[in-house]
C-alpha cells in the first residue's frame, strides 16, 4: 500500500511498481540509485566477516554474533538513509533469539526504541494475519476457497469474465482486480471507513481472467478480510486479536484503528524525512490489507507461531496442514520461475533455502518479514521513516542478505553461467509495464510514465530498463535456456513468455516477489511515441495560450489593431481560452500525481480532481472554434505559415482529447 509522496511517478513507473509505490505494502520494485547503494555499504568488520564466510565455514547464529553483524550496518545505514530508527528481531528453533532497536521512537525526545514495547506499522505483512484468518474459515468448514466469492457478500463482483472469482484467486493474488488508490491511507487521526461500505461503493474493474495473471491487490486482501467478518460474526480487528494473537502470546499488538488508549503512547512515530516533522497515526482504510500495529518482539511471537506449525503459547492457530498448504507454492507467473506465491505467503528463496514472507510499506513505515522454514529461524525488521526515499528497500534487502550469507550460505557453489546466448529468431526488444496497474480510471495516467524497455547489448546480452542493481545501472540478462535468462556476474533468474511469433510478451525476475509480471505495452499506447507527442501537445498549448496575451501587448507597442474580426476574432479567442484550459487539465494530472499523493489517497482532493477535470472537457470543446478557424484559412487566401499554425492547433486539440479520454481524466466519475 506504498506512495511517495514527492515522487509518484517515478515510484510507481515500475510498481503498478510497483512498488507501490508505490501502491501496497510490498518490498519496492522501484531499483535503488546510487544513494541507496551507499545507504547499504556495510561497515568493513562486517564485510570482512560476510566475505570470509561465503568461501569458509558457516558462521554460528548466536545473540552475540548476530549484534556484532547487524551493529555493524544498520547504524550506519538509518544514519545515510535519513531513517529515525528501526526495530530488528530474529527467532531460531522457536525462542527468540534477537531483539534490539535502532535510533530513536521519537525524534523530537530522543526516546529510544523497546523492541519489546515499541509499536510499529508493519504495512502489508498485516495480510499474513489475515490470510490465516481466511484459513480459519475454511477449517471450520464456513468458507470453499474454490466457490465464488459472491456466495459470501453482500453485495456483487461483476461477472466481467464466466470464470468467478474466488478465495484461492485472491489469495495468490490471481483475482484480477485494476489497482485502488482512494480511500486507501489517511493521515490523520480519524476512524476508519467502515469495511463493507468502502468496499461495495467502489468495486475495482477486473483486468484479468482470474487465475492468469498475478497483480497485487490490496482490495483483494480488505475482501478477504471482510468475508472472514461476515464469516465470523465478529469485528475484524476484535476477530485478529482473539484468534490469532491471543493464542500466539502477542500482548502490543492490534488492527485496531486508531490505537487503542493502552497502546497509543508506545507507538512510534513516523517520518517521511529529516527535514519533516512527525506524521499523524496513519489509517488505512482497507485495514484486513494493511491496519497491523506491532511491537518487533510480538511479530517475533507471530513468527515462532508459524515455523512451529500452527502452535502459540496460548494455543493453535492454524493446523500444521493448513499451514503447510498455505506455505507451499500455488501459483507461479511463468513456467520455470522459481519464485512462487503461496496462499498469501511468498516465496522469498536464497541460496538454496526455502523462504516465505512478506513485506510491508505504509507512507511512513517500511518491513520485512522471512521465514527460513527449514531451519526454524525468522527475521522481522521495521523502519519508521521513508527517509531519502531510496534507502527503505535496500536496507531490508541487504539486511537479508547479510543474515543469509553469513548463516545459510549456497549449499554448492552456483554452476557458471554459459557464455554463448540462446539464438532467437525474432530481436529481443519492446516496451513492457507492470500487471499491478489501472486502466479504467484516472490513475492510468501513470502507465505512460510507468513502462520499461528490453534491449540488445552490444555483447549480446540483454537488459530490461526496471531491472536495475545497486548502483542504479540496468543489469545484463543472458538468455541460458529458452526463456531463462541469468543476471551476468550472478545467479539472478529472469523469465520471458515468448508468443508464437517469436516475439517475447511477458517478463518477470526472481529478485522480486511473485505479485506481479511485465506485460508487453500494447502499441496504442507505447510511450515511445506517446510520451513524444504529450511532450509536443503541452508545449503547443502553452505557446498557444501565451500568445494571445503576447501578441496584445505587441499589437498596443506599436498601436495596430487585432487582424481578426467577427466571427474569426471569436474562434481565436475560444482556441486560447481552451489551450489554456487543456493545459491546465494535463499539467494539472501531473501536478496531483507527483505532488499531491497523499491527499489523492485521503479522497480529499475530489474539488481539485473535478475542475481539471472540467478544464479538460473545455480544452476539448476548443476542438470546434480551431476546427472552424482552420477550414476558415484553408479555404481563403493566406500564407503557408498561418495554415500551418491553424492545422497544428487542430492537431494539438485532437492530441488532448485523445489523452484525456485514453486516461480517464476527462471522465465525470471521481473513484479512482
Amino acid at each position: 500500500m506504498k506512495y511517495r509522496k514527492r515522487l509518484l511517478i517515478p515510484a510507481l513507473a515500475t510498481v503498478l511498481l510497483a512498488g507501490g509505490p508505490v501502491l501496497g505494502q510490498v518490498p519496492s520494485p522501484v531499483p535503488p540509485g546510487p544513494e541507496a547503494a551507499a545507504a547499504t555499504t556495510q561497515a568493513p568488520e562486517a564485510d570482512a566477516d560476510a566475505d570470509a564466510d561465503d568461501s569458509a565455514s558457516t558462521a554460528t547464529m548466536t545473540a552475540a554474533d548476530l549484534e556484532t553483524l547487524l551493529d555493524g550496518f544498520l547504524p550506519y545505514a538509518l544514519k545515510r538513509g535519513d531513517i529515525a530508527g528501526a526495530v530488528v528481531t530474529i527467532v531460531k528453533d522457536g525462542d527468540i533469539l534477537f531483539k534490539k532497536g535502532y535510533g530513536v521512537a521519537d525524534r523530537a525526545t530522543g526516546q529510544a526504541i523497546d523492541p519489546d514495547t515499541t509499536i510499529f506499522r508493519p504495512g502489508s505483512i498485516s495480510k499474513l494475519f489475515t490470510w490465516i484468518a481466511v484459513m480459519q474459515q475454511a477449517e471450520a468448514g464456513r468458507l470453499d476457497l474454490d466457490a465464488d466469492i459472491n456466495t459470501y457478500l453482500d453485495f456483487k463482483i461483476p461477472a466481467t469474465f464466466a470464470e468467478p472469482v474466488t478465495m484461492r484467486h485472491i489469495l495468490t493474488h490471481t483475482a484480477g482486480f485494476e489497482e485502488v488508490v482512494k480511500d486507501l491511507i489517511v493521515l490523520n487521526d480519524s476512524q476508519p471507513m467502515a469495511l463493507g461500505t468502502l468496499l461495495s461503493a467502489h468495486v475495482p474493474a477486473r483486468i484479468f481472467k482470474p487465475g492468469t495473471v498475478v497483480a497485487y491487490s490490496n482490495y483483494g486482501t480488505a475482501l478477504a478480510g471482510y468475508v472472514v467478518e461476515r464469516l465470523s460474526g465478529e469485528n475484524f480487528a476484535d476477530y485478529i486479536t482473539r484468534h490469532i494473537m491471543q493464542p500466539a502470546g502477542m500482548k502490543y499488538a492490534t488492527m485496531a484503528q486508531p490505537l487503542p488508549a493502552d497502546m497509543a503512547g508506545l507507538m512510534s512515530k513516523g517520518y517521511e524525512s529529516s527535514r519533516d516533522p512527525a506524521r499523524p497515526f496513519e489509517i488505512i482504510n482497507h485495514a484486513p490489507a494493511g491496519s497491523l500495529s506491532a511491537s518487533g518482539a510480538d511479530m517475533a511471537r507471530f513468527m515462532i507461531a508459524v515455523l512451529n506449525h500452527g502452535d502459540g503459547p496460548n494455543g493453535r492457530i492454524l493446523r500444521p496442514e493448513t499451514l503447510a498448504q498455505m506455505l507451499s507454492p500455488q501459483h507461479r507467473p511463468l513456467p520455470g520461475q522459481q519464485l512462487a506465491m503461496g496462499l498469501g505467503f511468498y516465496e522469498q528463496n536464497r541460496n538454496g533455502y526455502r523462504i516465505m514472507g512478506h513485506g510491508g510499506d505504509t507512507v511512513l513505515f517500511h518491513s520485512d518479514l522471512s521465514l527460513w522454514l527449514d531451519e526454524g529461524v525468522g527475521v522481522f525488521i521495521s523502519l519508521n521513516s521513508t527517509g531519502d526515499e531510496r534507502s527503505p528497500g535496500p536496507i531490508r534487502s541487504e539486511l537479508h542478505r547479510l543474515i543469509a550469507d553469513r548463516y545459510f550460505p549456497a549449499k554448492a557453489p552456483t554452476a557458471p553461467a554459459p557464455t554463448e546466448t540462446v539464438k532467437r529468431n525474432v530481436p529481443v526488444g519492446g516496451t513492457f509495464y507492470s500487471s499491478r496497474r489501472a486502466d479504467h480510471t484516472l490513475v492510468s495516467f501513470i502507465n505512460l510514465f510507468s513502462q520499461g524497455d528490453l534491449v540488445t547489448n552490444e555483447d549480446g546480452t540483454a537488459s530490461f530498463t526496471l531491472f536495475r542493481d545497486f548502483a542504479g545501472l540496468p543489469k545484463r540478462w543472458r538468455e541460458v535456456a529458452p526463456d531463462r535468462w541469468q543476471e551476468v556476474g550472478t545467479d539472478s533468474l529472469m523469465h520471458t513468455r515468448t508468443d508464437a511469433d517469436g516475439r517475447i510478451v511477458t517478463i518477470t525476475t526472481d529478485d522480486y516477489p511473485a505479485i506481479f509480471i511485465f506485460e508487453r505495452v500494447p502499441a496504442s499506447i507505447n510511450k515511445g511515441w506517446s510520451l513524444p507527442l504529450l511532450g509536443a501537445t503541452l508545449f503547443l498549448a502553452l505557446f498557444t495560450a501565451l500568445w494571445w496575451p503576447v501578441a496584445a501587448l505587441v499589437r498596443r507597442r506599436y498601436g495596430r489593431a487585432h487582424p481578426l474580426a467577427g466571427g474569426d476574432l471569436l474562434a481565436d479567442r475560444l482556441v486560447r481560452v481552451s489551450s489554456l484550459m487543456a493545459l491546465v487539465s494535463l499539467g494539472g494530472m501531473i501536478g496531483v500525481l507527483t505532488l499531491a499523493i497523499t491527499p489523492l489517497m485521503e479522497g480529499s482532493i475530489g474539488w481539485l480532481l473535478a475542475l481539471l477535470k472540467l478544464a479538460g472537457w473545455l480544452g476539448i470543446l476548443g476542438l470546434l472554434p480551431a476546427g472552424w478557424r482552420a477550414w476558415q484559412v484553408w479555404r481563403q487566401p493566406a500564407g503557408w505559415g498561418v495554415r500551418l499554425r491553424a492545422t497544428l492547433t487542430v492537431a494539438m486539440f485532437l492530441s488532448v482529447a485523445w489523452f484525456l479520454t485514453t486516461y480517464n481524466l476527462a471522465g465525470f466519475s471521481l473513484t479512482y
